[in-house]
This record gives structure tokens, sequence and C-alpha cells, in this order.
């Protein structure tokens, strides 16, 4: 399965400059996507945020969380949940071995831990230190 960051998500969904990319990437290498729950809260509120920056409308940030929960709802997105104590389990291991080094943040290192737990094949991002820390764990990692 392949794990995309939240913003690589919203990138899918939301037309932004990587998206282009990204499409291509996922287009001609087909894999199921895992969809958490940390994606749903995540993609939300970073739609809210171009409301409030003015990059979206209403009805646009209406019209896209209605295309994921569809998407989610007929398996486009595989709706999974991974066990969060583990993960944050994990994410504590992760901090000791990353953040010092490489200033990862906690929600760079809660979707790195819920790749790992979920085995993910690929992890998509356009962050430069999460993608480092994944590729340091042992994820196959496409920056977009």
């Amino acid at each position: 399965m392949r794990y995309l960051d939240t913003s690589s998500l919203v990138s899918l969904y939301h037309p932004e400059e990587k998206s282009g990319p990204l499409i291509s990437h996922l287009r001609q290498h087909p894999l199921p996507i895992v969809f958490t729950s940390l994606h749903e809260a995540e993609f939300s509120n970073g739609l809210q945020l171009k409301l409030f920056r003015r990059e979206a409308t209403a009805n646009a940030v209406a019209a896209t969380m209605d295309a994921l929960r569809a998407d989610a709802d007929i398996g486009v997105l595989r709706r999974v949940q991974p066990s969060w104590p583990a993960v944050f389990t994990d994410v504590m291991r992760l901090s000791a071995a990353h953040s010092g080094n490489l200033g990862t943040r906690t929600l760079d290192l809660l979707h790195i831990a819920a790749a790992l737990y979920l085995q993910s094949v690929e992890f998509v991002t356009g962050d430069d230190r999460q993608s480092k820390a994944a590729a340091k764990e042992g994820l196959a990692v496409v920056r977009i």
C-alpha cells in the first residue's frame, strides 16, 4: 500500500503546484492509498486554512471534502486504522532518532510511524525533513 502525507493528499484533491507530478506518479505506479483518521482530520483542517488564506472558496472546500469522503467510501482510498498507541510509542523512538538531527515535527513523525505500522510499500511527501527521516527508517520515499 502507498502512504501519502496529508499535504500530498491535499494536492491530490485540490489543485496545487505539485498536483500534476503527483497524479502522474500515481498513474504510472498504481498502488492502493491508505487513509486514516489522521489524514481526515489534517485534510479537513488544511482545507479550512486554504479558506482562511483565501486560497479556496467555501464551495470548493465543501466539494473537495465531498470528493475525498466519496473516494474513501467507495475504496479509492483504503480506510485503515493503525493501533494509535503503538504509533505514538514509535513516534517517541523516531523523535529520539531523528528530530535532534533533522528537525522533524511531531506530525511528520506521526505519518512516518503510521506508514511503518501499516507496512506501506511507498511513502509520498514533499517535505524534506520528513522524507529524510522516512528514508532512514527504510521506507521507499517518493518526493513530490
